[in-house]
């Protein structure tokens, strides 16, 4: 008979229910997860045919795929309190909705400034949903694997890069990427329709024991007031320097599996379009294996700051290497595969922001973290885009020049790592407080 700390017996019934269902709810968050990492990187593997369609040059591309991320931003510390106020599923519900809407208007825009709309319009609602996973996690799933079930949304997160790599290629070659998009947003509906009927807030609302219970911790329910949380996450340094961790890294990710990766391989390696794309896909791939052993390892050994120093350190490395030496055809997919799994580092600054801030306030810890993320991932990339219209008749010096600002933030981002906290795996905010 297995039994917690406080006595509760962790084989009955109703505990194997939670333990079997908290997948049905995860499961369906997770699968509407793999769109919104799938439109966060759709544009680069499109760009010739948005470029054509609209007659624009790199830096208006850059932006159709800044739009996303300006409504990312604004959308993550909202979405934290919407998390946490009235609860992830009526939150993804919603604005799966609204995702998909956006896709439709997308996918049917006569100009350049609808498309804007539409990318805006599904930026907003997709914002949602990583943090009420996240949400739905710490309520479903025991603290002690915290950091390898962001693992797993690392893994969901990955499918969706991944889909929009090769599989985009060949969707759009024969669907055109109008009707690619449209039917997108209709699929969206479908999971908008899922989270009504199965998702569930907490355990408690099926008559389960509730993660606290389980775990033998005080309750963590409370009418969240959003000002003082607000304040208590904001006005916690510890937030602040894995935020700055998680600018480098994630921007880092955007660029070569979302915005300029496949192009970028095109012009300074000489491949042909899918080529490029498949060679994405190995940093995909690399990343989708980073995410789930980095957490794991980090749970078993727990400790989180020495692997997200290690990391940092060896992703700035893979930059250096990666544009300014230059890989070997032969090998770049190994390479890029290793590339991959030391940039997903960043999902090692989710793990340790839920771990210095109060566990309540989950939602709002994670999309802290997210605002300032995407702020770089909307910025960094426009710069990029300018640079590379400035030099379009070079554009090998335009690329050199364009990831210099790449890799100046990912130095940042390398020397705040050493200053981040090491929780051992622990929820270390009350210790902090007192």
């Amino acid at each position: 008979m297995l039994q917690n700390n406080q006595g509760y017996v962790l084989d009955r019934p109703e505990v194997k229910k939670l333990e079997r269902y908290r997948w049905v709810v995860w499961t369906i968050l997770a699968l509407t997860y793999i769109f919104v990492t799938f439109h966060r990187m759709a544009t680069g593997v499109v760009k010739a045919e948005l470029q054509e369609t609209f007659g624009i040059g790199a830096a208006q591309f850059a932006t159709i795929g800044s739009m996303y991320f300006y409504a990312y931003f604004i959308m993550q510390i909202p979405s934290g309190i919407l998390a946490d106020k009235i609860g992830p599923r009526k939150t993804a519900m919603w604005f799966s909705i609204l995702a998909a809407v956006g896709s439709v208007i997308f996918g049917l825009a006569p100009t350049l400034e609808m498309a804007y709309l539409g990318r805006f319009i599904v930026g907003i609602g997709v914002s949602v949903i990583f943090i009420c996973l996240i949400k739905i996690q710490s309520r479903w799933f025991y603290s002690r694997n915290f950091a390898l079930m962001i693992g797993f949304v690392g893994l969901a997160a990955n499918t969706g890069a991944l889909m929009a790599q090769t599989p985009l290629v060949y969707a759009t070659g024969v669907l055109g990427w109008r009707t690619t998009f449209v039917a997108l947003g209709i699929m969206m509906l479908f999971f908008a329709g899922l989270t009504k009927a199965f998702v569930k807030d907490d355990p408690t609302e099926m008559g389960l024991p509730g993660m606290d219970e389980l775990e033998g911790r005080p309750s963590a329910k409370s009418d969240v007031k959003v000002l003082p949380a607000l304040k208590s996450v904001l006005s916690n340094p510890r937030t602040w320097t894995v935020s700055i961790v998680n600018i480098g890294m994630y921007v880092g990710y955007i660029v070569l599996l979302g915005q300029f990766g496949v192009p970028y391989l095109m012009e300074s390696y000489g491949l042909e379009r899918v080529q490029a794309a498949n060679m994405i896909i190995a940093a995909v791939a690399g990343s989708a294996v980073g995410a789930m052993v980095i957490g794991y390892v980090s749970d078993r050994i727990k400790r989180r700051k020495p692997v997200l120093v290690v990391l940092s350190v060896v992703s700035l490395i893979g930059w250096l290497l990666f544009v300014y030496v230059g890989i070997p055809v032969a090998i770049l997919p190994v390479f890029l595969f290793l590339h991959g799994f030391a940039i997903t580092n960043f999902t090692m600054t989710w793990t340790i922001a839920n771990e210095v801030n109060d566990r309540r306030l989950s939602g709002i810890a994670t999309g802290v973290v997210n605002c300032i993320g995407f702020a770089g991932a909307a910025i960094v990339p426009v710069f990029m885009g300018r640079i590379l219209d400035t030099y379009s008749a070079t554009p090998q010096v335009g690329y050199d020049k364009a990831f210099l600002i790449l890799i100046v933030v990912v130095t940042i981002s390398v020397l705040a790592s050493f200053f981040a906290t090491e929780t051992n795996a622990e929820n270390v905010f009350e210790a902090a407080v007192k």
